[in-house]
This record gives C-alpha cells, sequence and structure tokens, in this order.
C-alpha cells in the first residue's frame, strides 16, 4: 500500500504522530512515576482529615501464610478471591476499596451499630443450582451480601456435607459440589477475619513468632496488656463507632511505635501498598492492547509513522513491566518466578524483550505485534491468576529454595516464552499468508529467519532448564527423573524444538513448514505449563486452577486450525510466494 498521504492526509498524519508523541512520553513518564512513588520516604501521618484515614491503616505491616504484608494486601487478597475484583459496591452504588470492606468486616464485634459487612454485595455467586438454593435471583455482577442468603445457608448444609462425603471417597466432583466448596471457602474467610484468625497483626518483642489478635489478648487480669493488643483494640473501637479524630490519632500512634520498633517492616509494607495502588502489570496490560491496535493500523496505512511511535510506547510500557517485576522480586525475596502467576507475568517479559529485539534488528512490524500481544495475553492470564489469592506465596515447600528458583525455574520458563514467541511467529506467518495479500518471499523468509533463530533460543532454554530440573530432583528427591508428568511435559518442549530444526536441518521444511511446526508448538507448551497441572498427580502436581481445561481445550483447537490452514495447497493461499516455491511446494519436495 502506498504511504504517500495527500495534502489532507499529511494533516492527519501529523496530528497521529503528535498524539502518539504524547502518548509515548505518558508512558515514560508513568515508568518514572512509579519508580519515585514506590522508593520515596514514607509519609508522616496525619490526623488533621475529617475523614477516616483508612489509607494508613492499610499499610500496617502484618504476617499471614509466613510472609510479612501490609493490611492492605490481606483485604486486597481475600475480597478478590470471595469477590473477583478488589473494589465493592454499597447499596448506592458508590465503589470503595478493599480494605473498608476488611475494616467493617473486623470490626462487627466493636461496633454498636448493625453490622455493616453483612451488607456489602461481595459474595459473587453464579451458578444457577446454588443461586436456587440460597433463594436468590440472578442480578448483574451476581454479587450478593451475607444478608441477602443468611436464612438460607441451611439448605446448603446437606449437600455440603454429602458433597465431603463423595470428596473422601475419592469420587469426582460435578460443577454444583465444586461451587459449594468454593462456596464454603470464602464463607470460612470472612468467618476467620471477622474472628481475628488471620492475620498475625501483633508483633513479637524480639525474633518471636507474630500472633493473631484473640493470642494476644491476656488470659487473666494479672497478666498485663502488650501496647499493640491495646493499640488494635482502639483503632478497632474507634473505626467501628466512626470516631474519625479517635480512629485517624490511633492509627497515627501505631505507626509511630511500630516504626521505632520495626522501621524495616513499616518500610517493606509502605512499599507494597504503594505497589498495590499503582497496580502497573494491569496499566501496562491495557498500553499493550493499545500497542497491539496501533501496529495493525499501521499495517493497514502509515506504517512507516506508525511502527516507530508504537515501539517506542512499547519500549516505555516494558520498562513498567520491568520496574514492576523487580518491586515483585525484591518484596517476595524470591526470584521472579515461585508460582503459576508470576511464571504468566515472567512468560510476558520475556516474550515482549525478544518482540522488541526482533523489531530493532527487522524493522517489520512483527516485532512490535510479538511484544504487544504477548504483553497483553500473559498479563491478562494473571490477572485471571490472581484471584486464587496472595501471588507472592510460594505452593509448594519444595520450591522453597533460592538457587534451584533462579536457575531451573527461570531457564525453563524462559524456554516457555521462547518458544511461545516462535509459534506467534509462525500464526503470523499462516495467517498473512492464507488470509491477506501481504506475505511477500521477502517477509516469508524473514519471518522464517525470526523463528528458526528464537527456536534456537527455545531449545537452549528448555534443555538447559530440563537437565537443572534433573539435578533439583535427584538433589530433592534422590532421582534425576522419574518420568513425571511435568517433567514430561519440558522434555515434549525440548523434542519439539529439537525435531523443528532437525527438519529444517534435513530440509525437510522450508518457510511454511517451520511455520506449521512453531504453531503446534503453542500446544506443546500450553500443556507443559498448565495442563499437566490439571492431571492432579505426580510430585509436580500444584497450581491446579479451575476452569483452565476448557480453555486449554480451545487454545488447542484454534491453534490446531491454524496449523491446518497453512497446509492448504499454495494456490490457495492469497498471498503468492514466487512460482518457484509455489511449484516445489505443490510437488511436496520442499515444505510439509
Amino acid at each position: 500500500m502506498s504511504d504517500k498521504p495527500t495534502s489532507r492526509g499529511r494533516e492527519v498524519l501529523r496530528i497521529i504522530r503528535n498524539v502518539l508523541a504524547v502518548l509515548g512520553f505518558i508512558a515514560w513518564m508513568f515508568s518514572g512515576r512509579s519508580a519515585v512513588l514506590l522508593l520515596s520516604s514514607p509519609p508522616v501521618p496525619s490526623t488533621s482529615s475529617d475523614k477516616l484515614n483508612i489509607d494508613d491503616f492499610a499499610r500496617i505491616p502484618v504476617i499471614a501464610n509466613g510472609r510479612l504484608k501490609p493490611m492492605d494486601t490481606i483485604a486486597r487478597t481475600h475480597l478478590r478471591i470471595v469477590s473477583n475484583r478488589e473494589t465493592f459496591r454499597d447499596l448506592e452504588g458508590t465503589s470503595h476499596p478493599a480494605i473498608e470492606w476488611l475494616l467493617d468486616v473486623e470490626t462487627e464485634m466493636f461496633s454498636d451499630r448493625e453490622a455493616r459487612a453483612r451488607k456489602h454485595r461481595v459474595f459473587r455467586i453464579d451458578h444457577p443450582q446454588l443461586l436456587d438454593a440460597l433463594g436468590l435471583q440472578p442480578r448483574e455482577g451476581y454479587r450478593y451480601s451475607i444478608d441477602d442468603f443468611a436464612e438460607k445457608l441451611t439448605s446448603v448444609a446437606e449437600p455440603l456435607k454429602k458433597a465431603h462425603e463423595r470428596k473422601d471417597s475419592g469420587h469426582a466432583l460435578d460443577p454444583y459440589e465444586n461451587q459449594l466448596f468454593e462456596f464454603e471457602r470464602h464463607l470460612g474467610i470472612y468467618q476467620r477475619l471477622s474472628q481475628f484468625a488471620l492475620p498475625h497483626v501483633i508483633p513479637p518483642k524480639g525474633e518471636g513468632e507474630w500472633r493473631t489478635l484473640p493470642e494476644a489478648v491476656p488470659k487473666n487480669e494479672s497478666v498485663g496488656m502488650d501496647p499493640h493488643v491495646d493499640h488494635w483494640k482502639q483503632m478497632l473501637t474507634a473505626y467501628g463507632a466512626k470516631d474519625v479524630p479517635k480512629f485517624n490519632s490511633s492509627v497515627e500512634a501505631y505507626l509511630k511505635l511500630l516504626n521505632e520498633e520495626r522501621p524495616k517492616d513499616v518500610e517493606r509494607a509502605l512499599i507494597e501498598t504503594r505497589f498495590n495502588r499503582l497496580d502497573l502489570f494491569n496499566t501496562a496490560k491495557w498500553i499493550y492492547l493499545l500497542c497491539f491496535v496501533l501496529t495493525f493500523v499501521g499495517f493497514l496505512k502509515w506504517e512507516t509513522s506508525l511502527r516507530p511511535a508504537t515501539s517506542w510506547i512499547l519500549a516505555a510500557t516494558f520498562v513498567v513491566h520491568t520496574f514492576a517485576l523487580g518491586a515483585r522480586i525484591f518484596l517476595s525475596g524470591r526470584p521472579p518466578v515461585t508460582n503459576l502467576y508470576s511464571s504468566a507475568i515472567f512468560i510476558g517479559w520475556g516474550a515482549v524483550l525478544l518482540g522488541l529485539v526482533l523489531e530493532r534488528i527487522y524493522k517489520l512490524g512483527v516485532g512490535n505485534i510479538i511484544a504487544a500481544v504477548s504483553g497483553f495475553v500473559t498479563l491478562q492470564i494473571a490477572h485471571i491468576l490472581a484471584a486464587d489469592g496472595d501471588t507472592m506465596e510460594v505452593l509448594q515447600a519444595v520450591l522453597d529454595t533460592q538457587f534451584w528458583l533462579a536457575t531451573h525455574v527461570t531457564c525453563i520458563t524462559l524456554g516457555y516464552a521462547t518458544t511461545y514467541v516462535a509459534g506467534l511467529l509462525g500464526v503470523i506467518f499462516i495467517v498473512r499468508g492464507v488470509f491477506t495479500p501481504s506475505l511477500t518471499p521477502e517477509i516469508a523468509r524473514n519471518l522464517a529467519r525470526m523463528t528458526y533463530g528464537t527456536v534456537c533460543f527455545a531449545t537452549f532454554f528448555s534443555f538447559v532448564g530440563t537437565v537443572l530440573g534433573g539435578l533439583w530432583a535427584d538433589d530433592s528427591w534422590g532421582r534425576f527423573w522419574g518420568w513425571d508428568p511435568k517433567e514430561n511435559g519440558a522434555l515434549l518442549i525440548v523434542l519439539w524444538n529439537a525435531l523443528l530444526l532437525h527438519a529444517r536441518w534435513g530440509g525437510m521444511v522450508r518457510e511454511r513448514g517451520i511455520a506449521i511446526l512453531a504453531v503446534i508448538g503453542n500446544i506443546v507448551v500450553s500443556w507443559s505449563w498448565f495442563g499437566v497441572n490439571q492431571l492432579g498427580v505426580g510430585l509436580h502436581s500444584y497450581g491446579f486452577t479451575n476452569g483452565v481445561t476448557l480453555s486449554l481445550w480451545a487454545s488447542a483447537i484454534s491453534q490446531a486450525a491454524l496449523a491446518g490452514c497453512g497446509l492448504f495447497p499454495p494456490e490457495l493461499w492469497r498471498s503468492k510466494l514466487g512460482t518457484k516455491g509455489a511449484s516445489a511446494e505443490a510437488a511436496g519436495e520442499g515444505d510439509a
């Protein structure tokens, strides 16, 4: 297509360039602002506001599941589990932060008023059978309060008992029984929070264990009151009574005490609170989507103008992505990958980096597509996985080792990322070749080069990661290889990438064959990444995720369909890759 606009087109193009320049500048400024906010000194608490200072309460450090975190993370994590979101709306439709919901739950016993938390519509219930059992009518968002279903809770007691019996006897559970277990879990979270069974809020005097509030309350009058317990009682009582001056002064006094006794804990909790509020990964996700749209438009028109601007915005977004990844490493004290959530973030990071490198070398817009699609899809997957709970927790005790997390897990995850990038390149090759006339012989050769080089990296990282995994298994379980499903999945990636390389070296496939094999590689990686976890067997059977099986099947079918499109005879492709190549392929001499 011509890239020479008319005078009116030049004016439109100038406006677009200016807009993109502003967007790029904002992206870079956002990355700088994020760094400043995360690393700046803690603010001085203030009691001058006429509103409850819940923001300062949110940054109080506590312990949950063995990790120090702010109350803000406690609130967000548990509301996300119960409601699948980190905010809630009151009966008037006004949005409120998670920390306000947590305070309402925790202060029920300290409030003389009617329990506010029981009126908050935070429990997501969307299964028709469960809705019917609780006497609920479907509503927009499918979120209900305890008051909505409290009188009907006895109706699910017997089905839940039978579901537990079936589970204990090893029977497979139906969707309704799984929903009953989820509902029971959500009610349990609410109950534990309201009874202060979690988190552990009272720090030790020295190096001892943190305690919950009930554990720290003296059992008899002869034992003196811990000053931390007294501060908590003052804060919760004041909040329950909505006594603004008392609550704000109590929070200020407690933070002052913690700053004197545990300054490092307060600083770390503050950084995590700011990290939560910035929501860097979610912001980066939507910018990646914007960049995909810009790149797609660039393929249609104004490519030479849109492509460099999009690369600039993608680079700024990658900086945000990198900075957020570094913040997670600092806060968790772990290497970048410790669970499924962090693996999605790291796979996206590696794929975006490789896409930017490819774009820098080839300048075809393909690298921008790779970076934008990879960034958006993986961060969306991470967003879905975040509903399972705290995203910085290590799922299994066997993973609690810094060395192997930094070597084996990082290498194997980079193998996932690079194999996915090769698969995306194959998708671009097939889609452009079959459905558009834009795949010229030169572009086809460049895409094949990109795919080949990427698969070389993928084979290296997958092989090294698999060998390191065997060494870790030998160190932990006394055997190098045990044909565990996760081990088989990792080996399958190595073998598939090796198959692609050998097919290329042996002349069995050319550009088209490389693309088809790379697309099938997407199925192989998805199975190793998620599929083996769904089996629930083996020493690696951690990270099971409800509802992922259907998504895996849908992904596999879509990739198989694309690979099938790639097998269409060359004369059915809208792009003609040259008479010689077409003749060779038609004769079956050069391409699978």
